[in-house]
């Protein structure tokens, strides 16, 4: 199983890529919607984690972002009627802790925003899957510590390529730093009030 790809990226679609590695292979991977339109420019260095279906027809390479969100789409696929293809769409529809959420308090009117996911197929999504997703620890959406100038500095990583969880993650460790450094509580936005996104940017890249 191929579990992730790394190389150049040589080519993107709206939800479809192709990743040059090293030995000269191009290998086309699946992605959610909005996942190829945060990817860094072509030609720049890629990595997505992946899952390699295989059919009696077809293989077929699909990539994410993190290993949680390839998780969840794995999980996406158990339910009777819900393929690769659907799941693929789910996530590029609804963002992962979203899915989550709905999932988990039984919503199904969240998940029939989906084009292709119907009552039924809303509802067997929730029967399997609400009591089996608790160990998706990654999949939350908390908002990010710092107020403004630290959701901007997020934003700021993920426009360079980075993943939202990895640049959340990595703002966060900024910012616990800052804290510690300056004897204020850990994450708090004080820590150094006149900071602005610019060099936080610059200190949670130390953390990436």
């Amino acid at each position: 199983m191929i579990r992730r790809l790394r190389g150049e990226l040589a080519w993107r679609g709206e939800s479809v890529i192709e990743v040059l590695t090293g030995d000269g292979v191009g290998y086309e991977v699946s992605v959610p919607l909005g996942v190829a339109g945060r990817l860094p420019p072509e030609g720049s260095e890629v990595e997505l984690h992946t899952v390699l279906v295989v059919r009696d027809d077809a293989f077929e390479l699909f990539g994410f972002e993190t290993p949680g969100d390839r998780e969840l789409f794995q999980r996406l696929r158990v339910p009777s009627g819900v393929g690769p293809r659907l799941a693929l769409a789910i996530l590029g529809a609804l963002r992962p802790e979203r899915v989550v959420r709905a999932i988990r308090a039984k919503d199904h009117r969240t998940l029939q925003t989906v084009s292709g996911v119907g009552k039924k197929t809303a509802e067997r999504i929730v029967i399997e899957l609400s009591d089996k997703l608790d160990d998706l620890s990654d999949m939350r959406d908390d908002p990010v510590p710092g107020g403004g100038v630290a959701a901007a500095a997020v934003q700021a990583l993920r426009g360079l390529g980075y993943p939202r969880s990895q640049s959340e993650n990595a703002v966060s460790r900024a910012l616990h730093g800052l804290a510690q450094g300056g004897g204020g509580a850990a994450g708090d936005a004080d820590a150094d009030p006149d900071m602005g996104a610019e060099e936080l940017v610059r200190r949670a890249l130390q953390h990436v």
